[in-house]
C-alpha cells in the first residue's frame, strides 16, 4: 500500500458519480417529484420509505434511518470497507484510485500486511480445522451423525474439528515466536506462564468459523465433543473480532435471502446450523454474549422483523428481557421485535427435528408481539401485589425504560397501555408525554431541535446549496472565527462549514458530508439534509440572506453587550474600545 487515498481524488469520484445511476443499478427507483423513491433495500417494507435526493446526492430512509452518499450505500448494500467502496466506485468511473505518500510509509504498509495476514492465519486455521474434521475420531463423526448435520451444510458453515491435542494448531502454523505470537493476538494459542512457550485455545472441539459481512474468518465458536465444560468456547476480542458487533450466521442468510424478510435469534451455533439445514435460512446466534445494542442495530439494517427465540425457562426469560432492553434506544417505526420460548427442555435444534420446519415456523409467526412482552415481564417482576402499589411499583418500573425509547409508535403503544393500567386516561397520559417531550426537546442543540433558528436554517440552504457561500466572499477568515466564538447554538458548525465549503469549488453535499465521515459532526450534517425547511426552491437565496443578517445583528447585539460590561468594570482595552464605539454606528 503506498499510502492513504487523497481527500481531493475522493473529493473528484463523489463530484463524477450520480448516485441514482448507481442505487438504480441495484435498486429500482421510481421518479417522485424532484427526488427518487423506493421500498429500503436494507429493510423490509411495503411501502415506499427510501429516498435518494439527486441534488444533494444523498440517500435516506425514513423508516430504518439508513443515509448517506454514494460511498456509504455501496459499504452497506454490497458488504463493503470503506476503501473497497472507493475501488469498487473508481472502477465503476473507469479510473485508477490514487494514493499519497504517508509520513510513515513503513508504518502504514506494516499496520496493512498485517491485517492482511491476520485475515490469511485466520482462513488457514479454518482450513486446518477443516481437514481434521476428514480424518476424526469416529466419535467425531458419530456425533455429526447425531446432529444430523448433512456433508452440503458443512461444508457451507465450513465446520471443522480442533484435534483432542495440546499443540495441533501450534505445531503446523506457529513453528516460529513470530507466527506464534501472532495466532495468540488473534485468539488461537494461550502463553503458557512465564511465557515458556504456547499451547491451542481450542482442543477436542467441532469449530464452528466466525465470518464478517463478507465472508472472511475473523474467529471461532467451538463445540466439546460429549459432556465436558465449557458447552462453547469462543474466540476472545481480538483487533479484527468484536464479538458485541458480529453475528454468527448472518453472512450465511444474508447470501441465502437477498431481501430477509426475518431474522430469528437463537442462542447457539449449532441451533443456526440445524435450523439452516432445515430450511430456515434467516437464523443467526449472539457470540456468547447477550444480545447486544450493536446486534439489534446490525439486525435492524438486514430487515423489517427480529424474533428472539428462547429457552422458557428462567435463564432463556432473563437473556430475552436482557434484549428487550438493549433495544428500547433503537426501536423504530417499521420495525418488528418479537419473543418467542420454546417448550420445557426444547431448542430450536431439537424442535425443528421432532416437529418439522411448518410446525416450528407456525410457532414462530405466533411470536408474542413486544409491548405485551414489555409488560408481561414488569408484572412477573411485580409479583403477587395488587391495587394502588402494584400500579406505582408498575410506574416506576415502566418509566425509567419508557424514557430510553426514541419517539415511535412503539413507544406511543407502551404509554398508552401504562395509561390504562395505571387507570388513567390515554389523552392525559399522551398530553403528559408531549409535554415531557418538549421539555427534553429544549436541552438538545441546534443540530437536533426542530426549532427554526437563524442559524439552523442557513446550514440547512448551504447544505442544499453550498454555492450561496459565494454571498459571504467579503467575509474574512478572522472575522467568520471571530463569529464562531458567539454564545449561540450551531454557530461554531456554522463556520466550520462556511470555511469547509469555500475553501472547495463547487462541492456537493454528498462531498460535505463526506469530509466529516465518522466524526460526530457527520450526524448533523446528515440530519439537516433531510430536514424539511419548507423554503421553495426560487426563495432559498433571499431567505438564506436573510438568516445571515439575522445572524450578523445577534452577534452585533451580543458582542456590544459584552464590550459595555467590560466598559463599565474598566476592563477595556484600546482596540478593544474603538471597536464598541464602531458597532454603535451600527443600526
Amino acid at each position: 500500500m503506498a499510502g492513504r487515498i487523497p481527500k481531493h481524488f475522493i473529493d473528484d469520484l463523489i463530484a463524477r458519480t450520480d448516485i441514482v445511476d448507481v442505487i438504480d443499478s441495484r435498486v429500482r427507483l421510481k421518479k417522485t417529484g424532484k427526488n427518487y423513491s423506493a421500498c429500503c433495500p436494507f429493510h423490509n417494507e411495503k411501502s415506499p420509505s427510501f429516498t435518494v435526493a439527486p441534488d444533494k446526492q444523498f440517500y435516506y430512509c425514513f423508516g430504518c434511518g439508513a443515509k448517506g452518499n454514494v460511498i456509504s450505500f455501496l459499504m452497506e448494500y454490497d458488504n463493503l470497507e470503506f476503501v473497497d467502496a472507493i475501488e469498487e466506485l473508481a472502477n465503476i468511473n473507469g479510473v485508477t484510485v490514487e494514493r499519497e505518500q504517508v509520513a510513515n510509509p513503513q508504518q502504514e504498509r506494516a499496520q496493512a500486511v498485517q491485517i492482511k495476514q491476520d485475515f490469511e492465519v485466520m482462513s488457514q486455521a479454518a482450513e486446518f480445522y477443516q481437514q481434521q474434521l476428514q480424518q476424526a475420531p469416529e466419535k467425531v463423526k458419530d456425533y455429526i451423525k447425531l446432529r444430523g448435520l448433512s456433508a452440503d451444510i458443512v461444508e457451507q458453515f465450513q465446520i471443522g474439528y480442533s484435534p483432542d491435542e495440546w499443540d495441533a494448531l501450534l505445531k503446523n502454523y506457529g513453528q516460529s515466536r513470530q507466527s506464534a505470537s501472532q495466532l495468540a493476538d488473534l485468539g488461537m494459542l494461550i502463553e503458557k506462564d512465564g511465557k515458556a512457550g504456547f499451547y491451542d485455545r481450542f482442543r477436542d472441539r467441532l469449530m464452528f468459523p466466525i465470518l464478517d459481512r463478507r465472508g472472511k474468518c475473523i474467529g471461532f465458536g467451538g463445540r466439546v465433543i460429549g459432556d465436558g465444560t465449557p458447552k462453547y468456547l469462543n474466540s476472545p476480542e481480538t483487533r479484527i473480532f468484536h464479538k458485541g458487533r458480529e453475528l454468527y450466521g448472518l453472512y450465511q442468510a444474508r447470501n441465502a435471502n437477498r431481501g430477509l424478510d426475518r431474522l430469528l435469534v437463537v442462542e447457539g451455533y449449532m441451533d443456526v446450523v440445524a435450523l439452516f439445514q432445515a430450511g430456515v435460512t434467516y437464523a443467526v446466534a449472539s457470540l456468547g454474549t447477550a444480545t447486544t445494542s450493536d446486534h439489534i442495530k446490525l439486525m435492524m439494517r438486514s430487515t423489517s422483523e427480529i424474533v428472539c427465540c428462547y429457552d422458557g425457562d428462567n435463564a432463556g426469560r432473563k437473556a430475552a428481557w436482557r434484549t428487550l432492553e438493549n433495544a428500547l434506544p433503537s426501536l423504530v417505526d417499521g420495525i418488528q421485535i418479537k419473543f418467542v420460548f420454546l417448550p420445557d427442555g426444547e431448542d430450536p435444534d431439537s424442535y425443528i427435528k421432532q416437529f418439522g420446519k411448518e410446525k416450528f415456523e407456525q410457532l414462530i409467526d405466533k411470536a408474542q408481539d413486544f409491548v405485551s412482552f414489555f409488560y408481561q415481564e414488569l408484572y412477573r417482576q411485580i409479583g403477587q401485589s395488587e391495587g394502588e402499589f402494584a400500579r406505582s411499583k408498575l410506574s416506576q418500573l415502566a418509566q425509567p425504560l419508557i424514557d430510553q425509547m426514541p419517539d415511535s409508535e412503539y413507544k406511543h403503544a407502551i404509554n398508552e397501555t401504562l395509561s390504562i393500567k395505571l387507570k388513567r386516561s390515554v389523552s392525559s397520559n399522551k398530553a403528559d408525554k408531549i409535554a415531557q417531550a418538549k421539555a427534553k426537546q429544549a436541552k438538545f442543540t441546534s443540530n437536533t431541535s426542530r426549532k427554526v433558528t437563524p442559524v439552523r436554517l442557513a446550514v440547512a440552504l448551504l447544505l442544499e446549496q453550498p454555492h450561496l457561500v459565494k454571498h459571504l466572499a467579503n467575509m474574512s477568515d478572522s472575522q467568520l472565527q471571530a463569529l464562531a466564538k458567539m454564545d449561540e447554538a450551531g454557530i461554531d458548525f456554522f463556520v466550520d462549514l462556511l470555511l469547509f465549503v469555500r475553501s472547495k469549488q463547487n462541492c456537493s453535499a454528498a462531498q460535505i458530508l463526506e469530509h466529516w465521515r465518522g466524526t460526530d459532526k457527520e450526524k448533523i450534517v446528515s440530519q439537516l439534509m433531510m430536514w424539511e425547511h419548507h423554503v421553495q426552491t426560487e426563495n432559498i437565496e433571499v431567505v438564506f440572506l436573510d438568516s445571515i443578517e439575522k445572524i450578523l445583528s445577534l452577534f452585533v447585539t451580543k458582542r456590544k453587550a459584552m464590550l459595555q460590561t467590560k466598559a463599565k468594570m474598566n476592563l477595556i482595552s484600546e482596540q478593544e474600545k474603538q471597536e464598541y464605539l464602531a458597532l454603535l454606528k451600527i443600526k
